[in-house]
């Protein structure tokens, strides 16, 4: 049996719901943005007790990809695309899409993370990391068949190809991993970190062939003025930086998911 993702219609779906999926195009419009500061002091302890504990390398992405994987898995409404100029069809898994930088940032890759809302801070840290591995090294072949592709190819066939190779993985829903072109390759949501490159305030674009309803951004780690008790105090400040689909996504969700990410970065033992 195939392991691939599957999709079943959305029942009933709201009025609005239904008009903004046959409003807009696939992302050209319905775009929103919203950030969320973070106070990253717990984090930021049980990022140097792993380290300490279990002798490997974790990361504030880590952690929020853990976080936005539980929180989707808890509003399955917003773990959906749009095919078909305006059907929406609820993903059954929650898979997560972690970009990875290559040849010394210039290029990305993404590793996708299945089943993400399953599995631990330790395991998510460990499947990136097997697969950024793979990836650098050009042992992975669906990365290596892609990039080679693209690099051969002319710039004016560039934009068809993309176009065919959405309407083939997206809208017809083909799983062609041999061709670089894996069903759904993007998933539930994508989540960045660019805080490596000394970020910390950045909002990232929708990708068409992309079809998933949030993008998020993990800036780096700075020292802000927060307010504790009244005093306003130094804190390590993490501004996550979100981008939506309102076609799938609204401000009613859009709050809700902030709240709880907030709430589990800020006590990030629920997320072990």
């Amino acid at each position: 049996m195939s392991d691939r993702t599957r999709f079943t219609p959305v029942v009933k779906p709201s009025s609005f719901r239904k008009i903004a999926a046959a409003m807009w195009h696939h992302p050209r419009d319905p775009t929103i943005y919203g950030s969320l500061d973070v106070d990253a002091s717990a984090a930021l302890e049980l990022l140097t007790r792993y380290r300490e504990q279990h002798q490997v390398k974790v990361t504030i992405s880590h952690l929020v990809a853990r976080a936005v994987a539980i929180v989707i898995g808890r509003h399955p409404e917003v773990n959906a695309k749009v095919r078909f100029w305006g059907r929406l069809e609820r993903r059954e898994t929650v898979d997560l899409s972690l970009q990875v930088s290559t040849d010394g940032g210039s290029d990305l890759a993404a590793a996708r993370i299945e089943r993400a809302d399953q599995k631990s801070v330790l395991d998510i840290a460990a499947e990136l990391r097997e697969q950024a591995s793979k990836i650098r090294k050009g042992k992975d072949e669906n990365y290596a068949k892609s990039r080679s592709l693209f690099q051969r190819m002319p710039w004016w066939l560039a934009r068809p190809a993309l176009s065919a190779a959405d309407l083939l993985t997206n809208e017809l829903h083909l799983h062609l991993p041999k061709q670089g072109m894996p069903a759904d390759p993007f998933g539930s949501a994508m989540v960045t970190n660019v805080g490596m490159f000394g970020i910390d305030t950045a909002f990232a674009p929708f990708t068409p062939i992309a079809r998933c309803p949030m993008i998020i951004l993990v800036p780096q780690v700075r020292e802000r003025p927060w307010v504790v008790d009244g005093q306003v105090v130094s804190r390590p400040v993490l501004r996550l930086c979100g981008t939506f689909d309102h076609r799938v996504i609204d401000g009613s969700h859009a709050g809700k998911l902030s709240a709880q990410i907030n709430e589990l970065l800020t006590h990030p033992e629920q997320l072990e």
